[in-house]
């Protein structure tokens, strides 16, 4: 056997092991009763390499965002998933504002918002954009919104999703 086709093989099979790991480690991270803690992940629409970058147009199923007062609005790719399906969540800034940080927090069922912890900052980008993606095992009506992290008077128009 030759050292190139040893090597090859080798790379495949640290990869393969890297995808396996992030994957098992996903799906046993949402399986914590609900602590809020679920696998999330910000996402830009330029995401290089990423092994959890959405495919195609994240607009394409969900319909264009109506400008809030405060400028920032959400927007739910699907109105209901099952437990521990992903889904995205997609919005912008009104006027486009690069490197602005925000705060996803989610209401269960109509009860507190609490911040739901992603691994990345949600963070816009140049066209005032942003985008990530979640995972969560609650059951109910999962209210979603976006809040600015250096003005708290900014938060986004509520998008539910159906989660069971």
């Amino acid at each position: 056997m030759s050292s190139r086709a040893s090597g090859g093989a080798l790379a495949a099979s640290l990869i393969t092991a890297a995808i396996v790991g992030f994957v098992g480690g996903a799906y046993v991270g949402t399986q914590s009763g609900g602590s809020g803690a679920e696998a999330a992940s910000d996402e830009t629409p330029a995401a290089t390499d990423d092994t959890n970058a959405p495919t195609g147009d994240p607009t394409a199923d969900s319909p264009s965002p109506s400008p809030t007062d405060s400028g920032l609005n959400l927007t739910a790719a699907k109105e209901s998933v099952a437990a521990n399906e992903r889904f995205d969540l997609t919005g912008a800034i009104e006027p486009a504002e690069e490197g602005v940080q925000l705060r996803l927090e989610r209401s269960v069922d109509g009860g507190e918002w609490s911040e739901f912890d992603l691994s990345t900052p949600l963070t816009t980008d140049a066209g005032g954009s942003f985008r990530t993606w979640v995972i969560t095992g609650r059951e109910g009506v999962n209210s979603f919104r976006v809040v600015r992290t250096d003005d708290d008077s900014v938060v986004s128009n509520e998008v539910e999703v159906t989660v069971g």
